[in-house]
């Protein structure tokens, strides 16, 4: 790679650096049966995930690919457009390497849209892009001059973040009351953020359950 004057090759120092940085939190969030955080998901690794959701950056540097194991990445030239990796994203954002073009659903239109269709659904969930909360957070913390409309758009995303969770919570209540729980459209993160509760909660039903069972049979008849 050549070095140039709006040091192309001092960006991909930084890059390789933080890449190095995600590869070392990779190793360390995979169990030793390749599975992620062993028996669930913990938040730090959905937002691991999350970070390899693509989006556009308008970069203000010139340099080559960058080379990583996944892939190259590249070529990057001043005011046109390219989608890369959200980690990588935000390493040149930080370093003020670049502007990001949000996803089309972080706007007030989309938003404004998906809330509607929230509050429709009384008991179900409308459809939302993959790694939303997660990707929504992170633009939000080292991008957030670039969103337009950005303290509408926050308050919509909270309004949709409460009223589904509020219909989470209203379906683990009622789970005593039923065989099955239907929870459809939920994000990773969403399902981690309740998934140790609900499974504490179904082995103490079953522990009570067997508990009933065994005194019913041992009753005298």
């Amino acid at each position: 790679m050549r070095q140039d004057t709006d040091g192309g090759a001092q960006v991909l120092v930084v890059v390789m650096a933080a890449a190095a940085a995600a590869a070392g939190h990779a190793s360390s969030a995979v169990a030793g049966d390749g599975t992620y955080g062993g028996t669930h998901l913990r938040m730090p690794e959905v937002e691991f995930l999350a970070e390899e959701q693509q989006v556009e950056i308008v970069p203000n540097f010139e340099a080559e690919h960058f080379r990583f194991i996944g892939g190259d990445i590249g070529p990057f030239r001043p005011q046109r457009p390219i989608s890369v990796p959200l980690w990588l994203a935000v390493t040149l954002r930080k370093r003020q390497k670049c502007t990001v073009n949000p996803p089309i659903w972080l706007t007030k239109e989309f938003l404004t849209q998906r809330l509607e269709e929230e509050q429709a659904l009384r008991q179900a969930f409308t459809k939302m892009p993959d790694h939303f909360q997660e990707v929504a957070a992170i633009l939000f913390e080292c991008a957030a001059a670039d969103i337009q409309e950005a303290e509408a758009v926050r308050s919509l995303l909270a309004s949709i973040y409460d009223l589904r969770y509020s219909k989470m919570r209203s379906g683990l209540a009622n789970a005593k009351d039923s065989e099955a729980i239907k929870m459809n459209n939920l994000s990773i993160m969403e399902i981690s953020a309740i998934r140790p509760f609900f499974v504490d909660s179904m082995d103490s039903f079953f522990v009570l359950h067997e508990a009933v069972d065994e005194a019913f049979q041992g009753a005298p008849g």
